[in-house]
Protein backbone atom coordinates (compact mmCIF):
# COMPACT_ATOMS: atom_id res chain seq x y z
CA UNK A 1 0.00 0.00 0.00
CA UNK A 2 1.17 3.49 -0.83
CA UNK A 3 2.14 5.96 1.79
CA UNK A 4 -0.34 8.58 2.60
CA UNK A 5 1.80 12.06 2.82
CA UNK A 6 -1.28 13.83 3.36
CA UNK A 7 -1.13 13.93 7.36
CA UNK A 8 2.68 14.75 7.41
CA UNK A 9 2.09 17.66 4.87
CA UNK A 10 -0.51 18.91 6.77
CA UNK A 11 1.32 18.76 10.15
CA UNK A 12 4.37 20.13 8.02
CA UNK A 13 2.46 23.11 6.80
CA UNK A 14 0.94 23.74 10.11
CA UNK A 15 4.45 24.31 11.60
CA UNK A 16 5.37 26.41 9.03
CA UNK A 17 2.54 28.81 10.33
CA UNK A 18 4.07 28.45 13.65
CA UNK A 19 7.16 29.62 12.86
CA UNK A 20 6.46 32.61 11.24
CA UNK A 21 5.31 33.85 14.62
CA UNK A 22 8.64 33.17 16.37
CA UNK A 23 10.33 36.42 17.13
CA UNK A 24 13.99 37.15 16.69
CA UNK A 25 14.58 36.99 20.58
CA UNK A 26 12.72 33.33 21.35
CA UNK A 27 9.97 34.89 22.32
CA UNK A 28 6.43 34.19 20.41
CA UNK A 29 3.08 35.29 18.90
CA UNK A 30 2.04 38.36 20.92
CA UNK A 31 4.06 38.48 24.01
CA UNK A 32 1.35 39.95 26.24
CA UNK A 33 -0.46 36.66 26.10
CA UNK A 34 2.88 35.16 27.35
CA UNK A 35 2.17 31.12 28.11
CA UNK A 36 -0.86 31.03 26.74
CA UNK A 37 0.55 31.42 23.21
CA UNK A 38 3.79 29.20 23.48
CA UNK A 39 2.81 26.87 26.09
CA UNK A 40 2.11 24.42 23.07
CA UNK A 41 4.69 25.32 20.43
CA UNK A 42 7.82 23.55 21.20
CA UNK A 43 6.47 20.17 21.03
CA UNK A 44 4.30 21.03 17.96
CA UNK A 45 7.98 22.40 16.12
CA UNK A 46 10.14 19.40 17.36
CA UNK A 47 7.12 16.79 15.70
CA UNK A 48 7.88 18.89 11.96
CA UNK A 49 11.77 18.60 12.66
CA UNK A 50 12.40 22.44 13.67
CA UNK A 51 14.27 21.83 16.95
CA UNK A 52 16.22 25.16 16.00
CA UNK A 53 12.59 26.94 16.23
CA UNK A 54 11.70 24.88 19.60
CA UNK A 55 15.08 25.50 21.15
CA UNK A 56 14.85 29.10 21.07
CA UNK A 57 11.69 29.64 22.49
CA UNK A 58 12.71 27.29 25.40
CA UNK A 59 15.81 29.65 26.06
CA UNK A 60 13.48 32.39 26.03
CA UNK A 61 11.18 30.57 28.69
CA UNK A 62 14.04 29.88 30.42
CA UNK A 63 15.20 33.38 30.66
CA UNK A 64 12.01 35.15 30.47
CA UNK A 65 9.63 32.47 31.56
CA UNK A 66 11.02 29.98 34.32
CA UNK A 67 9.63 31.16 38.06
CA UNK A 68 11.82 29.72 40.78
CA UNK A 69 9.09 27.14 42.15
CA UNK A 70 9.28 25.57 38.13
CA UNK A 71 6.10 27.78 37.46
CA UNK A 72 5.70 29.19 34.19
CA UNK A 73 4.91 32.29 32.65
CA UNK A 74 4.13 35.29 32.26
CA UNK A 75 0.72 34.50 31.96
CA UNK A 76 -2.64 36.61 30.65
CA UNK A 77 -5.48 36.68 33.21
CA UNK A 78 -7.20 33.27 31.49
CA UNK A 79 -4.52 31.24 32.59
CA UNK A 80 -4.68 31.17 35.99
CA UNK A 81 -8.23 29.28 36.03
CA UNK A 82 -8.31 25.57 37.38
CA UNK A 83 -6.06 24.46 34.59
CA UNK A 84 -3.11 26.47 35.39
CA UNK A 85 -1.57 23.67 35.30
CA UNK A 86 -2.05 22.11 31.92
CA UNK A 87 -0.25 24.76 30.60
CA UNK A 88 2.70 23.46 32.03
CA UNK A 89 2.38 20.14 30.78
CA UNK A 90 2.98 20.91 27.20
CA UNK A 91 5.78 23.05 27.93
CA UNK A 92 7.24 19.90 30.04
CA UNK A 93 6.89 17.78 27.38
CA UNK A 94 8.48 19.63 24.36
CA UNK A 95 11.69 20.59 26.89
CA UNK A 96 11.99 17.05 27.12
CA UNK A 97 11.55 15.88 24.17
CA UNK A 98 14.33 18.20 23.20
CA UNK A 99 16.91 17.42 25.88
CA UNK A 100 16.12 20.57 28.05
CA UNK A 101 16.31 18.89 31.10
CA UNK A 102 16.60 21.84 33.49
CA UNK A 103 13.38 23.23 32.07
CA UNK A 104 11.52 19.49 32.25
CA UNK A 105 12.73 18.43 35.70
CA UNK A 106 11.96 22.16 37.03
CA UNK A 107 8.74 21.78 35.94
CA UNK A 108 7.78 18.58 36.81
CA UNK A 109 8.78 19.20 39.65
CA UNK A 110 6.98 22.21 40.21
CA UNK A 111 3.72 19.64 38.89
CA UNK A 112 4.56 16.73 41.86
CA UNK A 113 3.27 19.60 44.58
CA UNK A 114 -0.10 19.42 43.02
CA UNK A 115 0.10 15.39 43.59
CA UNK A 116 -2.00 13.56 46.01
CA UNK A 117 -0.39 10.41 47.15
CA UNK A 118 -3.30 9.13 48.85
CA UNK A 119 -6.04 9.20 45.64
CA UNK A 120 -3.17 9.40 43.02
CA UNK A 121 -5.41 12.66 41.09
CA UNK A 122 -3.59 16.15 40.34
CA UNK A 123 -5.48 18.86 42.07
CA UNK A 124 -6.96 21.54 39.76
CA UNK A 125 -4.99 24.16 41.50
CA UNK A 126 -1.78 25.21 42.00
CA UNK A 127 -1.90 26.08 45.45
CA UNK A 128 -5.25 24.80 47.44
CA UNK A 129 -4.62 21.66 49.17
CA UNK A 130 -8.05 20.83 50.73
CA UNK A 131 -10.49 18.00 50.96
CA UNK A 132 -13.16 20.30 48.40
CA UNK A 133 -10.16 21.07 45.85
CA UNK A 134 -11.62 19.76 42.58
CA UNK A 135 -9.41 17.26 40.62
CA UNK A 136 -10.44 17.31 36.64
CA UNK A 137 -9.90 14.93 34.41
CA UNK A 138 -8.04 16.69 31.44
CA UNK A 139 -5.71 19.16 33.46
CA UNK A 140 -5.02 15.59 35.73
CA UNK A 141 -4.15 14.05 32.56
CA UNK A 142 -2.17 16.74 31.12
CA UNK A 143 0.33 16.55 34.28
CA UNK A 144 0.56 12.58 34.35
CA UNK A 145 1.60 12.99 30.88
CA UNK A 146 4.08 15.44 31.74
CA UNK A 147 5.74 13.48 35.04
CA UNK A 148 5.49 10.51 32.65
CA UNK A 149 7.62 11.82 30.34
CA UNK A 150 9.93 12.80 33.21
CA UNK A 151 10.04 9.67 34.37
CA UNK A 152 7.76 10.09 37.47
CA UNK A 153 5.94 6.51 37.32
CA UNK A 154 4.81 5.90 40.32
CA UNK A 155 2.76 9.33 40.49
CA UNK A 156 1.84 8.34 37.18
CA UNK A 157 0.46 5.42 38.05
CA UNK A 158 -1.16 6.40 40.84
CA UNK A 159 -3.29 8.87 38.29
CA UNK A 160 -3.81 5.38 36.75
CA UNK A 161 -5.39 4.21 39.73
CA UNK A 162 -7.20 7.48 40.31
CA UNK A 163 -8.87 6.85 36.75
CA UNK A 164 -10.01 3.42 37.60
CA UNK A 165 -12.11 4.75 40.44
CA UNK A 166 -13.52 7.72 38.76
CA UNK A 167 -14.32 5.26 36.03
CA UNK A 168 -16.03 2.58 38.49
CA UNK A 169 -18.11 5.25 39.68
CA UNK A 170 -20.03 6.57 36.45
CA UNK A 171 -23.57 5.94 36.65
CA UNK A 172 -24.48 5.87 32.94
CA UNK A 173 -21.15 5.22 31.04
CA UNK A 174 -20.35 5.37 27.98
CA UNK A 175 -23.09 7.87 27.49
CA UNK A 176 -22.16 10.31 30.04
CA UNK A 177 -18.75 10.74 31.75
CA UNK A 178 -18.85 12.99 35.26
CA UNK A 179 -15.34 14.56 34.63
CA UNK A 180 -14.79 15.93 38.44
CA UNK A 181 -13.95 14.61 41.71
CA UNK A 182 -12.93 15.70 44.98
CA UNK A 183 -12.17 13.96 48.15
CA UNK A 184 -14.65 15.63 50.06
CA UNK A 185 -17.37 15.05 47.61
CA UNK A 186 -16.29 12.32 45.49
CA UNK A 187 -17.56 12.19 41.73
CA UNK A 188 -19.37 15.46 41.41
CA UNK A 189 -22.87 14.69 39.65
CA UNK A 190 -24.42 17.79 40.43
CA UNK A 191 -23.04 21.40 39.19
CA UNK A 192 -24.09 24.72 38.82
CA UNK A 193 -25.62 24.76 35.16
CA UNK A 194 -23.73 27.65 34.06
CA UNK A 195 -20.67 25.11 34.59
CA UNK A 196 -22.07 21.97 32.90
CA UNK A 197 -18.91 22.33 29.99
CA UNK A 198 -16.63 21.11 33.13
CA UNK A 199 -18.42 18.61 34.82
CA UNK A 200 -20.41 16.38 32.50
CA UNK A 201 -19.72 15.16 28.64
CA UNK A 202 -22.66 13.78 27.28
CA UNK A 203 -21.56 11.83 23.90
CA UNK A 204 -25.30 11.84 22.62
CA UNK A 205 -25.97 15.50 23.13
CA UNK A 206 -25.02 17.57 19.87
CA UNK A 207 -23.44 20.84 21.59
CA UNK A 208 -19.87 21.90 21.66
CA UNK A 209 -18.59 19.96 24.95
CA UNK A 210 -15.28 18.78 26.40
CA UNK A 211 -14.57 15.70 24.12
CA UNK A 212 -10.86 15.53 24.76
CA UNK A 213 -12.17 14.23 28.10
CA UNK A 214 -12.26 10.26 27.45
CA UNK A 215 -9.11 10.99 24.82
CA UNK A 216 -6.80 12.55 27.26
CA UNK A 217 -7.47 10.16 29.75
CA UNK A 218 -7.21 6.93 27.05
CA UNK A 219 -4.07 8.43 25.29
CA UNK A 220 -2.33 9.02 29.21
CA UNK A 221 -3.42 4.99 30.31
CA UNK A 222 -2.05 4.10 26.52
CA UNK A 223 0.95 5.60 27.22
CA UNK A 224 0.83 4.71 30.76
CA UNK A 225 0.73 0.80 29.40
CA UNK A 226 3.70 1.41 27.50
CA UNK A 227 5.99 2.98 29.95
CA UNK A 228 4.88 -0.23 32.22
CA UNK A 229 3.93 -3.29 30.46
CA UNK A 230 0.86 -3.67 33.04
CA UNK A 231 -2.50 -4.71 30.67
CA UNK A 232 -4.63 -3.26 33.29
CA UNK A 233 -3.93 0.34 31.69
CA UNK A 234 -4.50 -0.71 27.89
CA UNK A 235 -7.37 -2.52 29.21
CA UNK A 236 -9.19 0.94 30.75
CA UNK A 237 -7.52 3.40 28.09
CA UNK A 238 -9.41 1.40 25.75
CA UNK A 239 -12.75 1.84 28.22
CA UNK A 240 -12.53 5.64 28.45
CA UNK A 241 -12.50 5.58 24.53
CA UNK A 242 -15.65 3.86 24.36
CA UNK A 243 -17.36 7.10 24.46
CA UNK A 244 -15.97 7.91 20.64
CA UNK A 245 -17.84 4.90 19.48
CA UNK A 246 -21.38 6.15 20.75
CA UNK A 247 -20.56 9.93 20.36
CA UNK A 248 -23.30 11.68 17.77
CA UNK A 249 -21.63 13.04 15.20
CA UNK A 250 -21.29 16.43 16.15
CA UNK A 251 -18.34 15.44 18.73
CA UNK A 252 -15.96 14.51 15.28
CA UNK A 253 -16.39 18.05 13.72
CA UNK A 254 -15.00 20.51 16.39
CA UNK A 255 -11.23 20.97 17.67
CA UNK A 256 -12.27 19.08 20.64
CA UNK A 257 -12.05 15.77 19.25
CA UNK A 258 -8.16 16.29 18.21
CA UNK A 259 -7.14 13.98 21.68
CA UNK A 260 -9.89 11.47 20.61
CA UNK A 261 -7.92 11.44 17.28
CA UNK A 262 -4.70 10.91 19.27
CA UNK A 263 -5.49 8.42 21.53
CA UNK A 264 -6.99 6.52 18.85
CA UNK A 265 -3.60 6.43 16.83
CA UNK A 266 -1.79 5.06 19.84
CA UNK A 267 -4.39 2.45 21.08
CA UNK A 268 -5.06 1.49 17.10
CA UNK A 269 -0.93 0.93 16.78
CA UNK A 270 -1.17 -1.41 20.13
CA UNK A 271 -3.78 -3.18 19.24
CA UNK A 272 -4.68 -3.04 15.75
CA UNK A 273 -8.34 -3.01 16.40
CA UNK A 274 -10.03 -1.59 13.23
CA UNK A 275 -12.37 0.44 15.68
CA UNK A 276 -9.52 2.90 17.08
CA UNK A 277 -8.45 3.04 13.29
CA UNK A 278 -11.84 4.41 12.71
CA UNK A 279 -11.61 7.17 15.34
CA UNK A 280 -8.08 8.39 14.42
CA UNK A 281 -9.43 8.31 10.93
CA UNK A 282 -12.49 10.12 11.86
CA UNK A 283 -10.23 12.91 13.29
CA UNK A 284 -7.67 12.80 11.27
CA UNK A 285 -9.57 13.70 8.05
CA UNK A 286 -11.97 16.24 9.70
CA UNK A 287 -8.91 18.54 10.61
CA UNK A 288 -7.31 18.24 6.87
CA UNK A 289 -10.39 19.33 5.75
CA UNK A 290 -10.44 22.03 8.20
CA UNK A 291 -6.78 23.60 7.61
CA UNK A 292 -6.72 27.10 5.93
CA UNK A 293 -4.59 28.19 2.89
CA UNK A 294 -1.88 29.82 5.99
CA UNK A 295 -1.38 26.04 7.41
CA UNK A 296 -3.14 27.24 10.48
CA UNK A 297 -6.50 25.80 12.20
CA UNK A 298 -8.45 29.19 12.40
CA UNK A 299 -10.06 30.10 15.41
CA UNK A 300 -9.88 33.66 16.28
CA UNK A 301 -7.92 33.91 18.90
CA UNK A 302 -7.24 30.72 19.83
CA UNK A 303 -5.50 29.94 16.16
CA UNK A 304 -2.33 29.27 17.39
CA UNK A 305 -3.14 27.16 20.39
CA UNK A 306 -5.43 25.30 17.63
CA UNK A 307 -2.70 24.88 15.61
CA UNK A 308 0.28 23.78 17.44
CA UNK A 309 -1.96 20.60 19.01
CA UNK A 310 -3.50 20.45 16.20
CA UNK A 311 0.56 19.54 14.50
CA UNK A 312 0.71 17.19 17.47
CA UNK A 313 -2.01 14.90 16.72
CA UNK A 314 -1.82 15.08 13.12
CA UNK A 315 1.99 13.61 13.66
CA UNK A 316 0.81 11.25 15.68
CA UNK A 317 -2.10 9.96 14.03
CA UNK A 318 0.33 10.02 10.83
CA UNK A 319 2.42 7.68 12.75
CA UNK A 320 -0.39 5.34 13.11
CA UNK A 321 -2.07 5.53 10.11
CA UNK A 322 0.08 5.91 7.16
CA UNK A 323 2.40 2.78 7.20
CA UNK A 324 -0.89 0.30 8.31
CA UNK A 325 -2.80 -1.80 6.28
Amino acid sequence: MAVDDRYRVARDRGGKFLLNQLHADGSFGDPAQGVSHYYKVPLALITCGEGSGAGAILDWVRRKGLQANGDIGPRPSEAFGYYHTYYNSWLIMGAHRQGQFDLSQRGADFLLTTWDEESGGFYSSKDERTAETPMDIWVACGAGMAVLYVGHIEAARGLGRWLADLMERQPDFPNTLYTVWSKAGGLQTEFPEDEKVRYLFDANEPTNQYFFQPGIAAGFLAQLYKATGESQWLELAQDYLRQANVACDHHFTNYQSGKVGWAGAVLYTLTGKSEWRRAATRVGEWLLSMQAANGSWEAGDATIDYTAEMVVWLDEIDQALSRKG
